[in-house]
């Protein structure tokens, strides 16, 4: 069953992987202060998969950002990202994106590794998509505007209840 920590645990549970913990991550202080201060919804539908974004200099998306691209891959590669309400824009608020890898594959794009989740199950079909269209959404981190491409899932998971 699908807890409201689902996602956390799934998530950053990437990142105890490969550490020599034996703690469970339903038992982690960590996680469950992350679950509850981001008041995740007690079923969650979830997707998982990679996608590629172009990062511009300006709205116009006239000249590639090279900096600001290479500084969001590096950002993920080595501190991950949690973004609440992710896409809002699009898909609405209450979508929690982890994004956990990132890799520069030509000089305009970067490829993203991504688990999201949401209480809502057609915020992740309109995320699964792959006809869905996002605008161009600005990145005050790295001063970049960025046009995601389609996310392309290759795992959904959906609340179950075992007894």
């Amino acid at each position: 069953m699908f807890s409201p920590r689902s996602l956390v645990f799934g998530a950053l549970g990437l990142m105890l992987a490969g550490t020599s913990s034996a703690m469970q991550a339903s038992n982690s202080l960590l996680l469950n202060s992350v679950a509850e201060s981001l008041a995740l919804p007690m079923y969650t539908w979830s997707a998982n998969g990679t996608h590629h974004a172009k990062g511009y200099t300006t709205k116009d998306a006239n000249e590639t950002d090279v900096k600001g691209m290479h500084e969001d891959c590096e950002n993920i590669n080595l501190n991950r990202k949690l973004a609440t309400d992710f896409r809002s824009d699009v898909l609405g608020p209450g979508a929690i994106g982890f994004f956990y890898k990132c890799e520069r594959i030509s000089h305009d794009t970067n490829l993203y590794w991504f688990t999201i989740s949401s209480g809502e199950q057609s915020q992740i079909d309109q995320l699964c998509d792959p006809n869905q269209k996002y605008p161009i959404v600005y990145d005050s981190q790295h001063n970049t505007w960025f046009i995601d491409e389609p996310f392309e899932c290759t795992q959904r998971t959906s609340p179950s209840v075992t007894a």
